[in-house]
């Protein structure tokens, strides 16, 4: 997220050995598997393994293979409620059944004209999940926006502006680009969505729950709960989480905006869920404060934990000790609802048999819910003071709302404040900086390689060896 917003010029500018300036194109390599993130501000952004990214630190070059090249034409628009989130859910699940594995992907036409970049970033970030290796937009006026709103300096942006039109990277210039295949996606197409229950790409309609077995005996998780115990389905974890989310300002707004309206109505979290908010930038929670929305938010329970991964990565903490027993005495069946990018087995708390991804908004409703057996467009969450049933659609706010609110809350002082203090040159030109790095034997970020130090520095050849594991398709690392 600091790329999107911060680290990335889109176009660098630099002396050559002469003193001329040179303007080129933006480029990023990164050990995460979700770097390619900022390739929706057209910059070409790639994932790769630890070794090669210290390498390239060291100026050496990164090689590749020249990769395919696939256009994805995105046409309509998204349809009333909507969001980002269930957006990318069904693309994931379209590109994977195209396979693009290793493919560069282009996204054009109308619907990607029509996307913020909040919403493009949402679609980059989940590259690895449909297996290309990078996922690029055209530079256009919805690029120059944002790079005003994220505070960067009226000079780069005119430079960013110029270059891409000059040089025929500028959206109007590729209308006419040629692509030996091309993949079209509906935008018109996409519903409120779930994937899971083990996999970002398994797309789960929220309006097939009741058929895909899913939401199922709501009365006897009921029961359960008037009982005092927790039901089968419940969901322990509720997290608003991932970069892949936390970086678009409409789903953010969209989930606090959700939890004002569930307050309002008197509807409150279920005791047994674990909720928590941890953005990708410090600017969620200042906007969200402007907007007067943070404290509806930590009100049913979705304060700010930390600005890093956590849940989606499997670091939400451990239950409660009460509900981590009930769990193992009645094996009880319990979920996790986040909206991250992976949902693999195992991956997100060990107590969760399933995750199930969804927007920032439907973690919010799935927290009132409690449990996965919920149908969650139809169900009642619960009652006003009048007796009155609050379903879904009670809460939900109009995208209208949810744009006003982005724009008159979401500003660039918030991310200049964010990043200027990270950035300040001047103070660091005032410290002591040895030649030679000053390794702490403490950090678990930067470690000295042990490949020149005992027995690791001596000549080793190639034999002898053998597979540690051989494993069958669909095998991830959790």
């Amino acid at each position: 997220q600091i790329n999107l917003e911060k680290m990335s010029p889109v176009v660098q500018c630099r002396p050559d050995e002469q003193g001329v300036r040179i303007a080129y194109p933006d480029t990023c390599v990164g050990t995460d598997s979700h770097t390619p993130m900022v390739d929706a501000l057209g910059v070409i952004s790639v994932g790769v393994g630890g070794l090669e990214a210290e390498s390239v630190m060291l100026g050496r070059a990164s090689m590749m293979r020249l990769p395919d090249i696939v256009g994805v034409e995105l046409t309509g628009k998204l349809q009333p409620g909507i969001t980002g989130t269930d957006m990318v859910l069904a693309i994931t699940e379209f590109l994977r059944k195209e396979r693009v594995v290793g493919a560069y992907l282009e996204f054009y036409g109308e619907g990607a004209d029509a996307l913020t970049v909040g919403d493009r970033a949402t679609i980059s970030n989940m590259t690895p999940e449909y297996g290309a290796t990078a996922a690029m937009f055209y530079i256009d006026n919805q690029t120059i926006e944002y790079l005003k709103l994220t505070g960067r300096e009226d000079e780069q942006v005119a430079l960013v502006e110029a270059y891409a039109k000059h040089t025929g990277l500028w959206a109007d210039d590729l209308k006419s680009a040629y692509y030996e295949r091309v993949l079209t996606f509906d935008l018109s197409s996409v519903e409120r969505t779930l994937a899971g229950p083990s996999n970002p790409h398994a797309h789960l309609p929220t309006s097939e729950l009741a058929k895909r077995g899913i939401a199922i005996d709501l009365d006897k998780a009921r029961a359960d709960e008037q009982a005092g115990r927790m039901p089968d389905g419940a969901v322990i974890i509720a997290a608003i989480t991932s970069c892949t989310n936390t970086s678009n300002p409409r789903n953010m707004v969209a989930a606090g905006l959700i939890a004002r309206n569930a307050n309002r109505l008197g509807l409150t979290r279920k005791p047994w869920v674990k909720s928590s908010l941890a953005p990708g930038s410090k600017t969620v929670k200042m906007y969200l404060e402007e907007a007067h929305l943070m404290d509806e938010l930590e009100n049913l329970g979705f304060g700010v934990v930390a600005y890093a991964c956590t849940t989606c990565n499997g670091m939400s903490g451990a239950l409660e000790p009460h509900i981590q027993q009930e769990i193992i005495d009645r094996d009880l069946y319990a979920t996790a609802v986040l909206s991250g990018n992976r949902n693999f087995d195992g991956r997100i708390h060990p107590y969760a048999k399933q995750a199930f991804l969804a927007s920032p908004p439907l973690v919010v409703a799935y927290a009132i819910a409690g449990t996965i057996r919920f149908d969650i467009e139809k169900d009642v969450l619960g009652y006003d003071t009048q007796g009155n049933p609050i379903t879904l659609k009670d809460i939900w706010p109009d995208d209208s709302e949810i744009d006003a609110i982005v724009k008159s809350s979401v500003k660039p002082e918030q991310f200049r404040q964010t990043y200027i203090p990270m950035f300040d040159l001047d103070k660091s030109a005032r410290t002591q900086v040895s030649p030679l790095y000053e390794w702490r034997p403490q950090s678990t970020y930067i470690r000295r390689p042990p490949y020149w130090e005992g027995n690791m520095a001596k000549e080793r050849g190639l034999k002898g060896m053998r597979p540690l594991a051989i494993l069958p398709d669909n095998i991830t690392t959790d």
